[in-house]
């Protein structure tokens, strides 16, 4: 992981979106309450667990990619976690 990743909020990601979003948006679609996506955006995204996560990228039109890397040095990349 990057180092400006470790350091960014979920705010911080929303805001870097080619067009504006809600949070009243984000929460909509995440079946959530507003307040909700407010405390969560306070968080790091690493400290955000990954299902969480998942949902609020899926809410911001994004997408997630994750490489598993095994201790025999394969690899295994899953898309939309």
């Amino acid at each position: 992981m990057n180092k400006e990743l470790k350091t960014q909020t979920l705010a911080s990601l929303r805001h870097r979106s080619v067009t504006p979003i809600k949070q009243s948006v984000i929460a909509l679609e995440m079946s959530v309450q507003e307040p909700a996506i407010s405390k969560l955006e306070q968080k790091r995204v690493i400290d955000t667990s990954l299902a969480k996560l998942q949902k609020y990228i899926a809410a911001l039109g994004g997408s997630i990619e994750m490489t598993i890397r095994l201790p025999d040095g394969s690899a295994l990349t899953l898309e939309d976690v």
